[in-house]
């Protein structure tokens, strides 16, 4: 990516972060999660795609697109199961739950605890747990 590329794409995802911020009624921390959780995230340095000539609101459009294609149907108890997870994994790491659900979001944590829902809520919270860091660790390689 090219030196231009390199310094434009932060001065977007602060204005995006401002219009997110906005347009959901939500802190601009919380619009910064919204954006580092998402997909698309990774493809405004793509220099190929050039995705940082779009405005706040066609980025923001696209951002919405990419996380309503990845919505995933679960049951309440998958559901359940997976903010325990979450709250428990944010306690024994002594981080906060926003942290905890970046985490998740960033290395697809998440989608692991869903998928694999049938096995691991039969297994106690200890190796859940680890199993999450592992493959976190594992993603975080990559």
């Amino acid at each position: 990516m090219g030196v231009y590329e390199d310094n434009i794409v932060p001065v977007k995802i602060a204005n995006l972060a401002e219009y997110v911020s906005e347009r959901r009624r939500i802190s601009l921390d919380e619009a910064l999660v919204y954006i580092y959780s998402n997909d698309m995230y990774k493809d405004l340095y793509d220099e190929g795609a050039k995705w940082w000539y779009l405005s706040s609101e066609a980025l923001y459009d696209e951002f919405e697109d990419r996380r309503k294609k990845k919505t995933i149907e679960v049951s309440r108890e998958a559901f359940e199961f997976y903010v325990y997870t979450l709250e428990k994994y944010a306690l024994s790491k002594r981080i906060g739950g926003l942290q905890a659900l970046a985490l998740f979001k960033e290395y697809e944590a998440d989608e692991f605890l869903l998928k694999h829902y049938d096995l691991l809520h039969t297994q106690g919270t200890g190796y859940v747990i680890d199993e999450v860091q592992r493959y976190i660790d594992r993603r975080k390689k990559r």
